[in-house]
């Protein structure tokens, strides 16, 4: 499983980084507002303050698809900041309060070149996203809904979540719905699963909040 491996915590990352775009525009957006458009040129480099952002498309038949989870301290759209093009039809969206910091391209890549630890630290985000993609298509290899659930899971405590009893938080504000987005998987299906895994003691969710009671058994639920 890929996880997020930086040693720094989020909100010292956020700190740190932020102190290079003083002179950005602070934004706020509520839960479910639209961050960057899919297909509109966007309107600078956002770096996320606080809270929770995902990047995510639609299909053809309408069925979206969830592709990364951002957090605190996290540039977005990352590529296009790198002078990577814009991906069309692919939407940013909040799935919390979001406090971001909007910035220009040039802004970013001048702060680079002039601080060789917010340069690794941009690039170790890339980096990240490309395993995350790789993480992603190994999930999708699970034929059962059961170990494409088990996965993601997984996946989700490894990068969110923090300890919690004798078990892990998973402090990233995930739904059913996202879960079976970032899966291919319609809502029904992914929900059922859960539940088995909530009746077998290996996911709990309270609250609209997941927690895995024992990493151990839940990985070995999956091999």
């Amino acid at each position: 499983m890929t996880s997020n491996s930086r040693s720094e915590p989020p909100e010292h990352r956020d700190k740190s980084i932020a102190s290079y775009f003083s002179d950005g525009i602070v934004m706020k957006f509520a839960t479910g507002q639209t961050i960057i458009n899919g297909y509109d040129e966007p309107g600078g480099v956002f770096l996320i303050k606080q809270g929770f952002v995902k990047a995510c498309s639609t299909s053809e038949d309408g069925h979206a698809n969830l592709l990364v989870i951002h957090e605190a301290g996290e540039f977005v759209p990352l590529p296009w900041s790198l002078d990577g093009y814009h991906v069309t039809g692919l939407f940013y969206e909040a799935m919390s309060d979001v406090t971001v910091i909007r910035s220009s391209k040039d802004k970013l890549r001048i702060a680079m070149g002039n601080n060789a630890w917010l340069t690794n630290e941009v690039l170790g985000q890339a980096v990240n996203i490309i395993a995350i993609y790789t993480q992603r298509i190994q999930v999708l290899e699970f034929r059962s809904a059961r170990g494409r659930v088990i996965a993601e899971v997984l996946f989700f405590a490894e990068r969110f979540g923090r300890p919690h009893g004798k078990g892990v938080l998973i402090e990233a504000p995930i739904t059913h719905q996202d879960i079976a987005d970032s899966i291919n998987m319609n809502r029904e299906t992914a929900s059922r699963a859960l539940e088995l895994l909530s009746e077998e003691g290996l996911v709990v969710q309270d609250d609209h909040v997941f927690a895995v009671p024992d990493m151990a058994k839940l990985k070995e639920a999956l091999s």
